[in-house]
């Protein structure tokens, strides 16, 4: 969620029991959710309960600036074992950045499920403030949202939900013009080169780059309101494509962000310019990095860019 944040953990566990509750409700649900116990007490890796359900859908909400990795996951896991209720479904909620060890285990294929003392297992999901847009929210009160966040500008008004008139106008309009800033042959490269080398050629990077680019101008001229931006070339394009291309986005930003934190410019021996890591320490884990978000976008691409399910 840019721009917005609790700042006490009060409020990020009362937009939790918020965000437990419309998971619920897309599963066929109707139940509210509260604070399990009270700090103070052992509360076994269980922070939010149904309230007067037997539900055995549970959460745990971490609001931490530290880094959050998936051992720290698995810490909170394992508490579990001493809760007396049953758990057929564990969601972690988390303030802290994305960590790669969490991505990568989210992006394994596989979701991971625990095993409790009694050989009963459940499925546990992370979920971080991040990962939430304005449009998220729309389940949390007005009230309450402007209780969190009273310098925000009337969100109420945000978090109404688009029609589907207006996102099926921003999917046509992203699967129009995505493929003219990334082709068929970028996607091929994407999938296909060996990452793990620690290096590539800079002018198969550039069309990623150059869209991430124009994105973070559109961005920065909505958020500032300097529509005069907007008019340059490709930018109402850009604009128009924001609806429906939030996942392609954010896999577009983790696979150029990382690359742009690490990589160095040199030229190849044939006289090209690359972009590498190969003196840096530790080169091979951030070389495989590059690989993992690359698969991650390249699998996005082809859902929601090209339509095609089941990639």
């Amino acid at each position: 969620m840019n721009g917005l944040k609790p700042q006490f953990w009060e409020q990020w566990e009362q937009l939790c029991c918020y965000f437990m509750q419309e998971i619920a409700s897309k599963h066929g649900y109707s139940v509210s959710y509260r604070s399990y116990g009270s700090r103070g007490q052992s509360q076994f890796g269980v922070d939010l309960v149904p309230v007067n359900s037997p539900l055995p859908l549970v959460g745990q909400c971490k609001m931490v600036e530290t880094s959050f990795t998936w051992d720290n996951v698995l810490t909170e896991v394992a508490k579990t074992d001493g809760y007396k209720g049953e758990i057929k479904c564990y969601v972690v909620f988390t303030t802290a950045n994305r960590h790669t060890t969490i991505q990568d285990q989210q992006n394994s294929g596989t979701v991971y499920r625990h095993t409790r003392p009694d050989g009963t297992t459940f499925p546990v999901h992370v979920k971080h403030w991040a990962d939430y847009e304005a449009s998220d929210l729309s389940a949390v009160p007005g009230n309450v949202l402007r209780n969190i966040f009273p310098n925000a500008f009337d969100l109420a008004a945000i978090v109404q939900p688009p029609s589907a008139d207006e996102y099926i106008t921003s999917l046509k309009a992203l699967q129009s013009y995505v493929p003219s800033r990334i082709t068929l042959a970028d996607l091929t490269w994407l999938e296909t080169y060996d990452f793990s080398l620690g290096w590539m050629p800079e002018r198969a990077f550039d069309p990623f780059q150059d869209l991430y680019i124009d994105l973070q101008r559109v961005e920065d001229a909505l958020r500032l309101g300097l529509t005069d931006w907007l008019h340059s070339a490709g930018y109402p394009e850009v604009q128009a494509t924001l609806l429906a291309g939030k996942e392609f986005y954010f896999a577009l930003k983790e696979f150029v962000e990382s690359v742009k934190a690490h990589i160095v410019g040199n030229w190849a021996t044939d006289g090209s310019s690359i972009l590498t890591v190969v003196d840096l320490n530790g080169w091979q884990r951030i070389a495989r990095q590059f690989g993992s978000n690359a698969q991650y976008l390249a699998q996005v691409y082809r859902r929601a860019v090209l339509g095609q399910q089941g990639q």
